[in-house]
This record gives C-alpha cells, structure tokens and sequence, in this order.
C-alpha cells in the first residue's frame, strides 16, 4: 500500500530537509493516521489537523492505497 504524506509549515521537517514536506510511503499492512505521524517522527503532543483525501479526519483512522494525509499545524488569523 502507498500514500503521499504532505506536511505543512512547521511540520514540513518531519519529511526530511530535501522533501519540501511531501513524502510517499509504503507499507505491508493497514496503517492509521497516528502510526504514520509516529514514524515520521511527528511528536504527538504538537496539536495538528488532519486531513485525508481533503476530508477531516482523527488520528486513530486508518488510510488505505493510495491515499493522500495532509497534515497542518493549527491556523490562527483575522
């Protein structure tokens, strides 16, 4: 299974200084939001939002091929 993890503005780095944020993964078994973030080395505790396939979602669901995670830090603005 393959997904493209997009990560933005602070969180770009946890996909590695030459990947502009953008990563594509693969893995053998079904894998949720939170176990990718995990190995991303995206610390848990940094508040985020999570979007798959440009729908909200929970770091407890789970993602299937060929899905697209993108992932923010909370926005503020005015």
């Amino acid at each position: 299974m393959r997904i493209t993890v997009k990560l933005f503005a602070t969180l770009r780095k946890y996909a590695g200084e030459d990947k502009k944020g953008v990563v594509e993964l693969d893995f053998d078994d079904p894998v949720s939001v939170g176990q990718v973030l995990q190995q991303l080395t995206v610390p848990e505790e940094i508040p985020k939002i999570i979007l798959i396939n440009s729908v909200q979602k929970q770091p407890d669901d789970m993602l299937a091929d060929g899905d697209e995670l993108s992932v923010f830090p909370p926005i503020a603005g005015g």
